[in-house]
């Protein structure tokens, strides 16, 4: 064989391993929830004896998982101040750094417990969380940052919004996200929209104890909740295995059970983890791993609470399969397309709420797939329509009173060229219900001030809405402007915290 023809051979070989090497797909990121965790009562007893066993359970079970997220269903701390309610729990500070240990990366201090020793306890709770290197979940020393999604690591490729909806009626409840769920969806819909290749997870305290299926409101919620962006959704507080199911390809978990807890009977001992395997920005796979609680503490379920677990499942849960894996549990996946597209593009509620001088409205956005547009859809009071068509993406969708005059009108961000400005960018329109039920325009601005990235509106001293916008300058810097309606249109009042990071930009868009 000549040398010259060998070397061709060689080249061909190279060529083909190096186009193998670009093509193989990159590894998705684990990451594992568990149910609620109570450090008190009879669970320290417990663990007294079975620690070290747990310990070695958990490093097999998360032995692929780069995070792995519980809800600490009690406070850590010395301080001792009781909250005037049925069952307040109360563990030691020590045991951040023994679930740290354990395994878990992060917990979410968003449950209806965390103040049970009121401020101090949860502030305690919290420090001692940050020492032991555990990410506190849904918390912050402020009201205004503690419903913002958390980073789960320098990567940047994974947040978490962990929210409950449990009003405990203790001072402080501001720290802990909760109670407002519009607020919620908007601050997830606004940093998916900024950040669409991180994958945005929201664990939810919510529901009922011991029911084995959510309620409507909870479906609708969870539904919006993908709807604005979510990649999963999932749920604690009822302490038993609920519903599981799919929404435009995307898990809904919306009770996982409880990890450590000494409850007996109404299948409390039954629980699962769910393990999530993340690509781009979404779930790629979802698998259930089987559990099963004995004095208090999980280990892996016998075939016999597994066979139960199973028919549990498939009882609440009809339209997902259970597939066996070999390293044991069952991945998840939806009986139909579970990964069907989206109907309409973006990330937002697909209904608002709207007001005008004949009453109350509630304007729909629907995509019509064989005409390749949006339409917004009105129901009039004499049984007809109002419509609206754009043929062009839609990154927003809400309502406020932007004009000031009393009622709430649409906002809409198309994205789209216009008749000054034909670049295709992000803009803001602004639709009014007039006397006879009818969208009309108010404004549909060509710029504002610099490169538009996302709007909301927001209450101003003396009771006016003003728009709050997030801008891109021409640096490449991103800034936070405040807008008023004058006369037609928006008029600037200022831009602030200029020369931001997204990152930096996004979180003083809520400050």
């Amino acid at each position: 064989m000549s040398s010259f023809v060998w070397l061709q051979r060689l080249l061909l070989v190279m060529s083909t391993v190096v186009a193998a090497c670009q093509h193989k797909p990159e590894k998705p990121l684990r990451l594992s929830i568990v149910g609620d965790v109570l450090l008190d009562r009879g669970v320290p007893a417990a663990l007294a004896r079975d620690s070290t066993v747990l310990a070695q359970r958990t490093r097999s079970w998360w032995a692929g998982s780069r995070y792995v997220i519980g809800n600490l269903e009690c406070p850590l701390t010395t301080h001792e101040q009781p909250a005037a309610k049925q069952f307040t729990f109360r563990g030691v500070p020590r045991w951040t750094g023994w679930l740290r240990r354990l395994g878990l990366t992060h917990v979410s201090l968003a449950n209806n417990h965390t103040l049970d020793q009121h401020l101090p306890g949860l502030r305690a709770t919290a420090r001692a969380a940050r020492m032991a290197r555990l990410g506190p979940l849904g918390y912050q020393p402020d009201s205004t940052t503690g419903c913002l999604p958390t980073l789960l690591g320098p990567d940047s490729s994974v947040a978490v919004l962990a929210y409950s909806g449990f009003r405990v009626g203790v001072p402080g409840e501001g720290c802990v996200c909760g109670r407002d769920f519009a607020a919620l969806c908007e601050r997830l819909a606004a940093y998916k929209t900024l950040f669409p290749q991180r994958a945005v997870l929201v664990y939810l305290h919510w529901g009922t104890e011991y029911a084995g299926r959510p309620t409507e409101q909870q479906r609708q919620q969870a539904r919006t909740l993908v709807d604005c962006g979510a990649a999963a959704v999932v749920g604690a507080h009822p302490h038993v295995v609920q519903t599981v199911e799919y929404y435009r390809g995307r898990p809904i978990l919306y009770s996982l059970g409880n990890f450590l807890f000494d409850q007996r009977g109404a299948a409390t001992s039954l629980a699962v983890q769910a393990d999530f395997d993340l690509r781009a920005g979404r779930v790629a796979a979802t698998y259930l791993r089987p559990l099963q609680l004995v004095g208090a503490v999980p280990r892996a379920a016998t075939v016999r609470a597994q066979a139960a677990l199973a028919a549990r499942i498939r009882r609440y849960s009809p339209d997902v399969r259970l597939l066996p894996v070999s390293a044991g549990g069952w991945q998840l996946q939806p009986t139909g397309p579970g990964a069907a597209p989206d109907s309409v593009p973006g990330f937002f509620s697909r209904q608002a709420a709207i007001t005008g001088p004949a009453g109350p409205a509630t304007a729909r956005l629907r995509r019509l797939a064989h005409a390749r547009q949006t339409q917004i859809w009105l129901p009039t009071r004499n049984g007809g329509a109002s419509v609206v068509d754009f043929r062009f993406p839609i990154y927003a969708f809400g309502a406020g009173d932007v004009d000031n005059d009393g009622y709430l009108d649409l906002l809409i961000g198309p994205i789209k060229p216009t008749r000054f400005d034909n670049v295709r960018h992000r803009r803001l329109f602004v639709y009014a219900l007039d006397s006879a039920g009818r969208l009309q325009p108010r404004w549909r601005g060509s710029r504002l001030t610099y490169r538009l990235l996302y709007f909301r509106t927001e209450r101003a001293p003396g009771g006016r809405t003003d728009v709050r916008t997030l801008e891109q300058a021409p640096d490449g810097r991103y800034c936070v402007g405040r807008y008023h309606w004058q006369g037609f249109g928006l008029a600037l009042d200022g831009l602030g915290a200029r020369r931001q990071s997204l990152d930096a930009a996004y979180q003083a868009f809520f400050l």
